[in-house]
């Protein structure tokens, strides 16, 4: 069986299963947003342990997952990455074992990679489309960099709220449902009334040297529901951002200052 056959026979297996997973649709054509994630997956253990592929030797496992990691490195393609850490407990560790973080590898796989360092030698190019109407914005992947407006991979949704003496952007991995409530909330940017001063809150802690997952290795919290499960949810102080004004104020280019309270070991 040909390896192509074999991701293919895998992917048919699990029916939706593949397709639940970080699909991605042209905004051109779908008026749908694609904000299914690894993390749905995690409801079905009886399903995925109960397969024919649970107990693929070792060895050829780790082959067929090195030739799709180094096949499939775009999305919509990258999908099947995704698909294979949702098989079962095994797939999913060597999935661990040899998909890199962004830092080591420039691309974005699993929901833990928005918040892994991005790559030292390169940038991850991504575009916002904003609806006014709504006060929402959406972050995309750039797939194509000819069809930079129409063709991108959802990634993460805010809905903005003006208050008194400040603004606050609820970001959420779901591109519709955007709250504090949805379990796809992963946390706030609150603006001072300027708009000149930006504080970062995450649902979960920063990183310490503790959970800082080894070199090239993504997070062992990457299947589960929330980026951080284990840790009781909060409102955590990560990262401020500053703009300095120049003559034309708000409306011409700015130095930006970014601060971040915790930076894993790894991006030093």
């Amino acid at each position: 069986m040909s390896f192509r056959s074999i991701v293919r026979d895998v992917r048919d297996s699990f029916g939706s299963l593949s397709r639940r997973s970080f699909d991605v649709r042209l905004m051109g054509h779908h008026r749908g947003k694609s904000h299914g994630s690894l993390h749905d997956l995690h409801d079905e253990p009886v399903v995925v342990q109960s397969s024919r592929w649970a107990n693929l030797p070792p060895e050829l496992l780790v082959d067929v997952i090195k030739r799709l990691e180094e096949s499939e490195s775009t999305w919509p393609t990258r999908k099947n990455v995704v698909a294979c850490a949702s098989v079962c407990r095994s797939w999913r560790f060597i999935c661990k074992e040899i998909v890199k973080s962004p830092e080591f590898c420039g691309k974005l796989t699993f929901p833990v990679s928005l918040k892994q360092p991005g790559p030292r030698d390169g940038t991850i190019q991504c575009f916002i489309k904003r609806d006014k109407s709504k006060l929402t914005y959406r972050l995309f992947l750039c797939l194509s960099p000819a069809l930079l407006v129409e063709n991108g991979k959802f990634l993460l949704s805010a809905k903005r709220t003006r208050r008194t003496t400040s603004t606050e952007y609820i970001i959420s991995m779901n591109a519709d449902n955007i709250s504090r409530s949805s379990s796809s909330y992963i946390g706030k940017l609150r603006s001072n009334f300027l708009g000149t001063k930006f504080i970062i809150y995450d649902t979960q802690p920063a990183y310490t040297s503790a959970h800082v997952p080894p070199p090239g290795r993504t997070s062992r919290r990457f299947y589960s529901k929330k980026v951080s499960p284990k840790v009781p949810t909060g409102s955590y102080n990560i990262a401020q951002i500053t703009y300095e004004l120049n003559v034309l104020g708000t409306r011409g280019p700015r130095r930006m200052h970014c601060m971040m309270h915790s930076i894993p070991a790894s991006a030093l």
